[in-house]
């Protein structure tokens, strides 16, 4: 071999030596991570004994009377808070493609604590790695249902974001999505963590995976101009005990659903938005209803199970120009019984003495740079049953209302 063929060699080899380390620096790309949150305060007054969680934080709808011996309301009566246990941080993270696909994550924390007793405990939100092939993409971890749609929610100064009008949960799942034209489509199948469904033993995700199948989820988007328009649905099945009472094995299941439409409108510096959502045994998203054991073996003493349909709906206007902003909300819910007759006493719901729901509440917001103020003034009532106020179906049809004024201030400071 001759002295030009060896400096070919060396010259072939160089360059691919150089490409096969630049290729190598490019899949070796190292991954970022990007730091934030906020640091939140929020100061609440309510005037009465509330249905919360938390320590107040997390208001639901205000307590039933309890009348003492003189006639005189237990539950009626102002009550004050101060919390900062919405604080939150989270770690953003992009590394190299993967597969064709650009790859983000994110790991996002707050300190509400996942039970009443773990108030101000580290709790995780989001834990997800994602793949995005441009129209397609992959989710993988926890983040939120499908059924809380990130782009039609309220932005409550209150910590209850809407509830429990709408549903609120976030679930570890397997999310695949995909975009067309003015289109956007989802499926997912997702499990429970700390929303979970209740039933004999509590609120636990046990139920769910007794039962062996994973929820199914779907979604539609439709985008047009600067508006879109949606419906969400899942499918649900739970087994509630493994073992009835009396030693024997149970093996009934109960099926549940729900059906969710919604849209936005965005009329700049005006935007209007609306949900509403129908199905039953919604407990794990943290809205009414449940479900109810509806017959007994008269052998093995094993029940079998009716769904507890419940309504949510709400809407908000709100008006933003600069850094203010005014908005208005209101929510109705309502109880609407189960199918069939239920067992007195096995009866797993969210306050199934609940007949129906409604709240309004307006606030207003001012940012100054990385700070935000805000104040909001909540009036949600809700029907009690009367003594002998539900009927066999655990419907309630004879009610009384009782209400709450909830006065809420909250402050953030982004970082």
């Amino acid at each position: 071999m001759n002295r030009n063929n060896y400096l070919f060699l060396f010259i072939l080899f160089f360059c691919s030596t150089n490409l096969l380390s630049a290729q190598s620096k490019e899949e070796q790309k190292p991954v970022k991570v990007k730091f934030g949150g906020f640091v939140h305060s929020l100061f609440t007054y309510d005037s009465r004994q509330t249905v919360s969680a938390r320590e107040g934080l997390i208001f639901l709808y205000p307590q039933d009377e309890k009348l003492d011996l003189n006639g005189k309301d237990i539950n009626k009566g102002g009550v004050y808070n101060m919390a900062v246990l919405l604080t939150r941080v989270n770690a953003k993270l992009s590394g190299p493609d993967i597969l064709g696909a650009k790859t983000t994550g994110l790991i996002e924390a707050e300190f509400v604590g996942n039970r009443e007793l773990d108030a101000n405990g580290l709790r995780m939100r989001h834990a997800y790695v994602n793949l995005d092939w441009g129209k397609t993409s992959l989710l993988i971890g926890q983040t939120w249902s499908p059924l809380f749609v990130t782009e039609v929610f309220p932005t409550t100064v209150g910590a209850n974001s809407g509830l429990p009008f709408k549903p609120f949960a976030r679930n570890p799942q397997v999310r695949l999505t995909h975009k067309t034209g003015n289109w956007k489509l989802l499926a997912a199948l997702a499990s429970e963590r700390d929303f979970a469904s209740t039933g004999p033993e509590g609120a636990s995700n046990k139920y769910l995976r007794n039962a062996g199948l994973p929820i199914i989820q779907g979604q539609a988007h439709y985008y047009f101009g600067k508006h879109m328009i949606g419906a969400s649905a899942e499918y649900k099945n739970i087994k509630p005990t493994i073992e009835t009472t009396t030693g024997y094995k149970a093996d009934e299941t109960l099926s549940s659903y729900a059906l969710m439409g919604y849209l936005k409108l965005n009329f700049k510096p005006v935007t209007f938005k609306a949900q509403a959502t129908y199905g039953s045994n919604m407990t794990d998203a943290l809205m009414l209803g449940g479900y109810a054991a509806k017959s007994l073996n008269p052998v093995t003493n094993e029940a079998s199970y009716t769904p507890i349909k419940v309504l949510g709906s709400w809407a908000e206007v709100s008006y933003k120009k600069n850094d203010m902003q005014y908005a208005l909300l209101a929510g109705y819910s309502k109880n609407y019984g189960a199918d069939d007759n239920v067992v007195p006493g096995m009866i797993y719901s969210r306050s199934q003495n609940i007949g129906e729901l409604y709240r309004i509440a307006p606030r207003v917001c001012k940012k100054y740079k990385n700070l935000k103020v805000e104040l909001e003034a909540e009036y949600t009532a809700a029907a009690y049953a009367d003594e002998n106020g539900m009927n066999e179906k655990a419907e309630v049809i004879n009610s009384h209302w009782v209400s709450n004024t909830r006065i809420s201030v909250g402050l953030y400071y982004f970082f």
